[in-house]
């Protein structure tokens, strides 16, 4: 098998948005036979605790709804006497079948959901075309219907057959009962012989439930093709990726640049960081960093600074205390109050002529290059 073969095999787990996409498609997992298998075990029970009290409470309504002597010789109206006469009728009715749909509801909701998509009701010339028709009639998946058919068949008569020859001695005791003792049993032995073929209904249903999962999880694998095709398609290719990380950097640069010009000093590393600061002499608060960055950024703020005439000050570890515990737009630490205070005095006093001054930072603001911590004095 060739590497171009072997990179087409499904072998991928569907991502979030291949799942939405066959939501969207209306591939759903769902199973006929676990729904329906569940439906006719809830309806057996039923009738199994309450099948006497809904057959009598059911055939006294139709009793009594039957009876039109009455309401002929008062004059009644017909709509009113339908809903006197089968109301009751249609409420137990109800009380049977409403748990039934609960449970048709609840089975399907823990298989694949319930989702409503158009894509469905849109006309598909796939359904009324007598080729796709013919190919769906003798596909794989009609060999597999058939076999799943002809499966549950053997597998239902099997347990009917076994059952009924257990219960066989009790059916030929049925002529000496009296005819009352007779019918009662024949009705338990109907509903117990219910209950035992649902209930091999429901195992058959639960391992349909299973195919029909393994089927759905195989249609639903991505090659790896697809894969890369789609992370394309959601995340753009490297080169669109590439080329949105460029433009990004350059408004961050120029976003940093930009404040320069209010400065009053910038402090560097002297290459790897600048910080600019600005003091409001009316405002009187504590001083703020108007901008800072690092390497190209850093060189950035640094040409701004010289062009426009603003102090440049090489001060390291002043620079990296102020770049790695001060955001743009923000007072610089307190810890930092006094070192900077210096800073500006010797711009404002001396006007930035003649050395550095030396100033103390403190032993939990001293930072490398990396942003890890260190000592001394600077």
């Amino acid at each position: 098998m060739s590497e171009n073969e072997d990179s087409q095999e499904k072998t991928e787990e569907p991502t979030s948005r291949r799942l939405e996409e066959a939501i969207e498609q209306g591939q759903i997992l769902t199973s006929k036979d676990l729904v329906m298998s569940t439906v006719l075990l809830v309806g057996a029970l039923e009738l199994y605790f309450a099948g006497r009290y809904l057959f009598q409470e059911l055939t006294g309504a139709f009793s009594f709804g039957l009876n039109f002597i009455d309401p002929l010789s008062r004059d009644v109206p017909l709509h009113y006497v339908l809903g006197e006469r089968f109301g009751s009728a249609v409420l137990i009715v109800l009380a049977f079948s409403i748990p039934l749909a609960l449970v048709a509801i609840a089975t399907q909701s823990m298989l694949g959901g319930f989702h409503f998509t158009l894509e469905n009701l849109a006309p598909k010339a796939s359904r009324i075309s007598p080729m796709a028709g013919f190919s769906r009639m003798f596909g794989s998946q009609a060999l597999i219907e058939l076999g799943k058919a002809i499966a549950k068949v053997v597998a239902l008569g099997t347990v009917g057959f076994w059952y009924l020859t257990t219960k066989l001695p009790e059916v030929l005791r049925l002529s000496e009962m009296p005819f009352g003792t007779a019918v009662e049993k024949v009705g338990s032995l109907f509903i117990v012989t219910l209950l035992v073929l649902v209930g091999a209904t429901a195992v058959l249903g639960m391992g349909d439930a299973f195919i029909q999962w393994r089927q759905h999880s195989q249609r639903l694998l991505m090659t790896k093709q697809e894969m890369k095709d789609e992370s394309k398609q959601t995340e753009g290719s490297p080169e669109v990726k590439s080329r949105i990380r460029r433009m990004q950097q350059e408004m961050a640069t120029r976003g940093s640049v930009a404040k320069v010009e209010e400065a009053q000093v910038v402090i560097v590393n002297p290459q790897h960081f600048a910080v600019a600061l600005h003091y409001d002499f009316e405002e009187g608060s504590a001083p703020k960093v108007l901008s800072k960055g690092s390497d190209a950024v850093a060189a950035s703020i640094r040409e701004k600074a010289e062009s426009l005439g603003i102090p440049v000050l090489t001060m390291p570890l002043l620079a990296r205390a102020l770049y790695f515990t001060s955001e743009i737009g923000s007072e610089i630490h307190s810890d930092l109050y006094r070192a900077v205070a210096t800073v500006l005095s010797f711009v404002f006093q001396a006007g930035a002529v003649g050395d550095v001054p030396e100033v103390e930072i403190p032993d939990e603001l001293q930072f490398d290059a990396n942003g890890r911590k260190q000592g001394g004095r600077k």
